[in-house]
């Protein structure tokens, strides 16, 4: 099994409900730095996925480059549609789904972020959406950009606006880009999160579900996520579950351990999970010790997601979680 460690930088403001198109505060982002000693003992290697608001700042600059060459890392691609230009008046709930969003706008945001990055010295071929809204019109564009890792699927959750991920596949493969959920013939390697479900296709059947009766849809999605799921995910659960989940994943044959958790976390107040030092530090003690349970009992290797796909030959067959 091979590791894949992704960190959603980004500014703060994500965790407070509203989604202002202005621009916000990033001062979380700085607070990777807490993490060098841990990862190079380790030999972590990790992804950064970087929306427009940090990758604007060229102050933010010479920490991410030096942070990536010292871990031998790789930035990527994280696109927050709510305060990416170009901006439209929409008459939606925000977060809008990016299905929701006309196609041009989409294309657009996405283009901006992307130019945003090269002037970084970035090429990035790793992208994530924001809140996990992956659907058929974003997985098009991305076919068309330098992009060639997606890692936007989040098996066994339901977002508000869609899509639904109850029924995902749990390892990667590669999809069908008119369904991203399903296994075809893209170039682009998806990379889901590793969240499974407590039995062997339930999300599945919780999905098929809530289609046929969709007022009960919030209810099954609920479910999905507080006891029908088990997340090998450092900042949902504590030691023992992270451990029974991976454990469970070899079980069922599967290939890559993909965590994720927001750079936002490693700041007292920026996110409801951490808002004292306490919480901050007790998280990355959780992470210091899964992490070195993953390298040195599981001996895992950590890779970035674009140095990940080169692992995996096209045609890949998936694995239900």
């Amino acid at each position: 099994m091979k590791l894949a460690l992704t960190i959603d930088v980004e500014e703060e403001g994500l965790f407070c409900g509203r989604y202002p198109a202005g621009k916000a505060p990033a001062r979380n982002v700085e607070r990777l730095a807490l993490l060098d000693p841990l990862f190079r003992e380790l030999g972590i290697r990790p992804t950064l996925l970087i929306t427009y608001q940090v990758a604007n700042r060229q102050s933010l600059h010479p920490l991410l480059l030096r942070l990536m060459e010292r871990w031998q890392g790789e930035i990527g691609a994280h696109l927050h549609h709510w305060n990416t230009p170009p901006f439209e008046p929409l008459d939606l709930r925000a977060p809008i789904p990016s299905e929701a969003l006309p196609r041009d706008l989409l294309e657009a945001k996405l283009q901006t972020l992307l130019a945003t990055l090269r002037r970084m010295g970035i090429a990035p071929r790793s992208f994530r959406m924001g809140r996990f809204s992956m659907g058929p019109a974003l997985f098009g564009l991305l076919e068309q950009t330098s992009i060639r890792v997606d890692s936007s699927i989040e098996p066994t959750r339901a977002e508000y606006g869609g899509p639904d991920h109850m029924a995902a596949p749990t390892d990667p493969y590669f999809p069908l880009a008119a369904d991203p959920l399903q296994p075809g013939d893209s170039s682009l390697l998806e990379v889901p999160l590793t969240i499974l479900p407590l039995v062997p296709r339930l999300g599945r059947l919780a999905g098929d579900a809530a289609r046929r009766l969709p007022a009960v849809k919030t209810p099954i999605a609920a479910l999905m996520k507080t006891v029908g799921s088990l997340p090998a995910q450092p900042m949902m659960v504590g030691p023992r579950r992270l451990q029974q989940a991976v454990r469970l994943h070899r079980r069922r044959g599967g290939q890559v351990v993909t965590l994720y958790f927001h750079s936002s976390e490693l700041l007292p107040g920026a996110s409801p999970r951490h808002r004292t030092q306490r919480q901050v530090d007790s998280f990355v003690e959780r992470l210091s010790g899964f992490l070195a349970w993953l390298r040195r009992d599981m001996g895992m290797d950590s890779l970035p997601l674009a140095e990940l796909r080169q692992t995996f030959p096209a045609g890949l067959s998936v694995k239900e979680g």
